[in-house]
């Protein structure tokens, strides 16, 4: 079984993307292809490949820990994430099987949450494919958080 998160990509403390693959708008575009006279190839895929960023938000006065639902609008296996500054806390996924349904933690206990962090980075979660989902933090924030996140194809 794979650790979550699996961190895949990140960007310099001046945003820029520091893997080959994304690109200048931070977007994962890769596509790994069988295994050619021993070495991994490596395509571009299609814009459909990732969801398009979306905003979730953290408003201290609804819910101190949870963001409401983003509809990544199709089923992804990954979720790219910007994790803005944080009251230090781990962040988590809360997933459901609709929109409007009831979420639940993504994992159990820690295994599917990032270490203790005060954000400031990108990081890609593993999300077995759901589509509508929370962003939580283990930590109750001081004051709104606006995280930016999208879809990946796996």
């Amino acid at each position: 079984m794979e650790e979550y998160p699996r961190v895949m990509y990140g960007h310099d403390s001046s945003g820029d993307p520091q893997c080959p693959a994304v690109d200048e708008n931070g977007v994962l575009n890769v596509r790994l292809s069988a295994w050619e006279a021993g070495e991994l190839n490596v395509a571009a895929t299609s814009a459909a490949s990732v969801s398009g960023w979306k905003t979730a938000n953290i408003v201290v006065q609804e819910a101190d820990n949870l963001s409401g639902a983003v509809d990544l609008g199709d089923h992804y296996r990954y979720m790219a994430v910007i994790v803005p500054a944080l009251t230090s806390a781990r962040v988590g996924i809360h997933v459901a099987m609709a929109l409007d349904g009831t979420y639940v933690p993504l994992g159990s206990g820690t295994a599917a949450q990032t270490e203790p962090t005060t954000g400031g980075y990108a990081t890609i979660f593993d999300t077995g494919g759901w589509r509508y989902v929370k962003l939580s933090t283990s930590a109750a924030q001081a004051i709104d958080r606006e995280f930016t996140l999208q879809g990946v194809r796996g």
